[in-house]
């Protein structure tokens, strides 16, 4: 594992450390929940954009549009 050090805000770390003891989780597990959690999303996002050229292709002019033709 790779150690990176980063300076927050003071407000940001008291809620960091309020949210972890809700959680029952080490600020640092927290911290890599939500780094990988951003990632997956940013993956989510850009695959939705790679796709979206692909659906209008296809006639689809909304998410919805699709939602509608799979259910």
């Amino acid at each position: 594992m790779t150690v990176l050090t980063v300076s927050i805000e003071e407000n940001a770390f008291d809620d960091l450390e309020k949210k972890s003891k809700q959680l029952n989780l080490s600020s640092e597990k927290l911290i890599q929940k939500i780094i990988d959690d951003y990632l997956y999303l940013e993956k989510v996002n850009q695959i939705r954009q790679e796709m979206k050229g692909v659906a209008e292709e296809a006639g689809f002019q909304s998410e919805e549009d699709i939602f509608k033709e799979i259910s």
